[in-house]
């Protein structure tokens, strides 16, 4: 089986847990994978440069500095859009093979897409977030479907659960800069409530610096 979600176009229950994360930073041209540790989540990550590698790091710091817990998988930088079917980012699963693709060039932008697939990621590991807490969202956010492909991308709940979950993890809040914020309250106070009730923590604004 496989699943595929997006990120934008190019341009409850607590769920906390905390967990040992092995980063592995790979080369595009190496092709002998790293071996598994089963103490850890491993995560391989494919970059062609530091600054890719630095921005995977940050956003899996900023899960972890949330409590929240990412499966192993694999993250893959790319120069261009097409890989990511000209999104920002995607998320591809194959049975147990998770993989992040990223394809946003602009720093900011490529942290905040990362932010979002991986949330996708962290959701479909497990189902962290139960039938039950996908109704109150939707109800929340003035939506009908939770992923409804006929509807459009920022009305579907499990794309607005990911922009709010990348939302929440960033350093400070800001507005959403995804059409997202076209759709449902983007008061602080009224994202913060969603944060919370799809993570069952708050915002971890305050436990780091800029």
């Amino acid at each position: 089986s496989s699943l595929l979600t997006s990120g934008p176009e190019a341009g409850g229950k607590s769920h906390a847990r905390s967990a040992r994360v092995l980063i592995a930073v790979l080369s595009l041209t190496r092709s002998r994978p790293v071996d598994a540790v089963s103490a850890y989540v491993v995560v391989q990550v494919v970059a062609s440069t530091g600054e890719q590698a630095d921005h995977a790091g940050w956003a899996l710091s900023r899960f972890e500095a949330a409590g929240l817990e990412i499966p192993s998988l694999r993250i893959v930088f790319h120069d261009d859009y097409q890989s990511c079917g000209m999104r920002e980012g995607v998320l591809r699963i194959t049975g147990d093979v998770i993989v992040v693709h990223e394809c946003e060039r602009d720093p900011a932008r490529s942290r905040r897409s990362l932010l979002h697939e991986l949330a996708h990621a962290w959701d479909y590991h497990g189902t962290q977030i139960s039938a039950e807490q996908r109704s109150e969202f939707l109800k929340l956010r003035g939506l009908a479907s939770w992923d409804d492909d006929g509807r459009p991308w920022n009305c579907r709940g499990e794309e607005q659960a990911a922009e709010i979950i990348a939302w929440g993890l960033m350093h400070r809040p800001a507005p959403i800069p995804t059409s997202v914020g076209d759709h449902g309250s983007q008061h602080p106070a009224d994202l913060a409530r969603a944060f919370v009730l799809l993570t069952g923590v708050a915002p971890p604004f305050d436990h780091v610096g800029a």
